[in-house]
C-alpha cells in the first residue's frame, strides 16, 4: 500500500484527492460542484492511479489469504491475519476515494446522522493543539538547555558521592585487618570506581552536548535572533498581511464614511431613527469586516497557530464584554439618540456649556461663542453627562472686543476666548490671562449693553436740616451737568442720589449713574469722576466732609 501512494504522490494525484476530500459532508452539494467531472484530465489521472492502487492492494490481499492457508507457525499465523485485515480497511477507503472522484459526492452525506454531538473538549483540544505544538517548538532549544543542566548538576552530585565512597572504602580497608572484610571491601571499591568512572563518562558527555548546543544558539543573543527569525518568516508574513488588509479595509470604510458624512440626510440636527439605526450598523460593519479579514488571511494560509489565538482572543473579548456589557448598552443607546445626551440639546462639560453637533464613535460638540470651539468626544464620556433642550440661552456671557469687570475687580476688554483660556487687555496695555473656568467663576459683568456706577459720599451731622431735601437735589443737579460734560450727554442714562444711611460720623448718600456701553473703557475713571464731583459740590454749597471720630466716654471719679 505505501508503494501504491507514493505512485499516487508521483502521479500527481495526492493534490487533487485532498482537495476532493477536505470537504466535511454538510457541504455535499458545493462538493459536487467543485470536484472536477469525469473524463477531464484530473480524474483520468485519479482513476489511473486509483486502478493501479487496486490491483496492489488485490496482489497483496490474494497472496495473504493464499499464505493462510498453509500452515504457520501461531506468530506468523496472527502477523498474517492482521495483514489481510490491514489490506481490507485500505481496499475500503479506496472504493470510497473511487466514489468520491466518480461521482463528486461524499458517502457520509447519506450515512451521517442529521443531528451531530460536539464534543466541546475534544474540539478545544483540537483547536489549542497547533499552538501548544508552536510553543514546545519556540522553547525546545531552551527546554533542552536547561534540562542538560540540571542533568549536570545531578551528574556533579552523583560524581561527588562517589569520590567520597571511593575514599572511605580505601581508608577502611587500610585500617582494616580482617581478612574476611578486606576482600569484600575490595570489591565494593571496584564497584564504586566503575560508578565515578561511569559519572564522569556521562558528565563529560553532558557537558560537550551543552558546549556544542551554546555555541549552535550563539548565546542568549543568537536564541532571540533564531526566535525572531523564525517567527518572521514563519508567522511574521502572514502576521503582517493580516494585519495590512484588515487596516486597509478598516481606514477604506472610514474614508468611506467622511464622504458619507457629508450628506444632508446625515448632517441634519434632527436625524431619522433609521437613519441613526443605518450610522451604528455601518460601524459594526466596518469592525467585523477588519476582524474578519483578519481570520480570512491565516485561513487562506493555512496558518492555524495564529488562526487559534485569533479566536483564542475573540473569545476572551466576548467574555470580558460581560462586564462591560451595561456599558456598551448605554452607549449604543446614545447612538441611536435614546440616551442621557442627545443631539441638538445643550449639554455641561468641563463646566462650559455645549451643544452636540453629532453623537458618534467621537461626538461632535460645540460652543460658537468661544474661539476654537469644537471639541471631539469619545462616546464613553458623553455616557456620565446629561443634555437639556436649548432655550435660545447664551453660550457665553461675552464675545472678544467686550469690556468686562470681574469680581477680583480687574476692568479690561476681552481679546481672546476659548475652552482653555480667556485674555483680558488691561488699561495701559498689559494683558492679564485666566483659565476660562476660574474667568466664569469670578461673575464677568458684561458691560457693553449699559452698565451702572455707584458710590457712597457722606456729609457732616450740621446739615442734617437739608439732607433729605435740599443736598439729594443740589447733588443730582450737579452730577447730571458735570457727567454730561464729561462723556456726552448720549450716553448718561440716568441718575440718582439718595441718603442711604445716618452713619456714626456721617450722613451717607449713594449715587447711581447708568451709562451706555460705549463708554464701557472709562468704567474705573468713572467711578473716580463721581467722587470728584461729590466733593466739587461739597464745595460749592459749603457742606462739610466729616471725618471718622472716636468719642471717649469718662467715668465718674472715684472716692479715695
Amino acid at each position: 500500500m505505501g508503494m501504491t501512494f507514493r505512485k499516487l504522490i508521483t502521479g500527481g494525484s495526492m493534490a487533487a484527492l485532498l482537495c476532493l476530500t477536505c470537504f466535511s459532508p454538510v457541504h455535499a452539494v458545493a462538493q459536487a460542484e467543485a470536484v472536477p467531472a469525469p473524463g477531464n484530465g484530473r480524474s483520468e489521472v485519479a482513476l489511473s492511479a486509483l486502478s493501479e492502487s487496486f490491483r496492489q492492494v488485490d496482489q497483496e490481499l490474494k497472496a495473504a489469504r493464499a499464505l493462510l492457508k498453509t500452515k504457520l507457525a501461531a506468530d506468523e499465523q496472527a502477523r498474517t491475519e492482521e495483514q489481510v485485515q490491514s489490506l481490507g480497511a485500505k481496499r475500503e477507503a479506496l472504493l470510497k476515494d473511487l466514489e468520491l472522484v466518480v461521482t463528486g459526492v461524499e458517502p457520509q452525506s447519506f450515512t451521517a446522522p442529521a443531528g451531530l454531538e460536539m464534543d466541546l473538549q475534544q474540539e478545544t483540544r483540537e483547536l489549542l493543539l497547533p499552538i501548544i505544538q508552536e510553543l514546545k517548538q519556540l522553547t525546545a532549544s531552551p527546554r533542552e538547555v536547561e534540562g542538560l543542566r540540571r542533568k549536570l548538576a545531578e551528574l556533579r552530585q552523583r560524581h561527588q558521592l562517589a569520590e567520597t565512597a571511593q575514599q572511605k572504602l580505601e581508608e577502611q580497608m587500610k585500617l582494616s585487618a580482617d581478612p574476611t572484610l578486606k576482600p569484600l571491601l575490595g570489591e565494593l571499591l571496584v564497584e564504586w570506581k566503575k560508578r565515578q568512572n561511569d559519572a564522569e563518562t556521562e558528565l563529560a558527555v553532558a557537558e560537550f552536548k551543552l558546549e556544542e548546543l551554546e555555541v549552535k544558539r550563539g548565546g542568549v543573543m543568537g536564541a532571540l535572533k533564531d526566535v525572531a527569525q523564525g517567527f518572521f518568516r514563519q508567522r511574521g508574513r502572514n502576521l503582517l498581511l493580516a494585519c495590512a488588509i484588515s487596516l486597509l479595509i478598516f481606514g477604506g470604510m472610514r474614508l468611506l464614511w467622511q464622504r458619507l458624512n457629508k450628506l444632508p440626510a446625515l448632517r441634519r440636527k434632527n436625524r431619522s431613527f433609521g437613519v441613526r439605526i443605518a450610522v451604528v450598523g455601518y460601524h459594526g460593519l466596518s469592525l467585523l469586516l477588519a476582524v474578519f479579514a483578519v481570520l480570512l488571511v491565516f485561513y487562506l494560509a493555512g496558518d492555524w497557530v495564529l488562526m487559534g489565538l485569533a479566536v483564542l482572543f475573540l473569545i476572551g473579548i466576548a467574555w470580558t464584554g460581560k462586564q462591560t456589557l451595561p456599558a456598551m448598552y448605554e452607549q449604543i443607546k446614545l447612538l441611536l439618540n435614546l440616551g442621557s445626551v442627545r443631539e441638538g440639546e445643550r449639554v455641561i462639560y468641563n463646566g462650559l456649556p455645549w451643544e452636540v453637533r453629532t453623537v458618534g464613535i467621537f461626538s461632535e460638540l460645540r460652543n460658537p461663542a468661544l474661539h476654537g470651539g469644537h471639541i471631539r468626544l469619545p462616546l464613553r464620556e458623553l455616557t456620565a453627562l446629561i443634555s437639556r433642550p436649548d432655550e435660545d440661552e447664551v453660550w457665553f456671557p461675552c464675545t472678544a472686543d467686550e469690556w468686562v469687570c470681574l469680581s477680583d475687580g480687574t476692568h479690561g476688554k476681552v481679546v481672546t476666548q476659548t475652552p482653555d483660556w480667556v485674555q483680558l487687555v488691561l488699561l495701559g496695555g498689559s494683558r492679564r490671562t485666566y483659565p476660562t473656568q476660574m474667568f466664569l467663576q469670578l461673575c464677568p459683568e458684561n458691560l457693553m449693553k449699559s452698565f451702572r456706577v455707584r458710590s457712597v459720599f457722606g456729609i457732616d451731622y450740621r446739615h442734617q436740616s437739608i439732607s433729605t431735601t435740599e443736598v439729594p437735589q443740589k447733588l443730582k443737579t450737579h452730577m447730571e451737568r458735570e457727567l454730561r460734560t464729561l462723556i456726552g450727554a448720549d450716553h448718561l442714562k440716568n441718575v440718582s442720589v439718595e441718603l442711604s444711611e445716618a452713619g456714626s460720623s456721617a450722613l451717607n448718600y449713594t449715587v447711581l449713574a447708568d451709562f451706555s456701553g460705549e463708554v464701557a473703557q472709562r468704567y474705573s475713571f468713572l467711578s473716580r469722576a463721581i467722587q470728584r464731583l461729590c466733593v466739587d459740590a461739597c464745595n460749592q454749597n459749603g457742606w462739610n466732609i466729616p471725618f471718622d471720630q472716636l468719642t471717649v466716654h469718662r467715668g465718674e471719679p472715684t472716692l479715695p
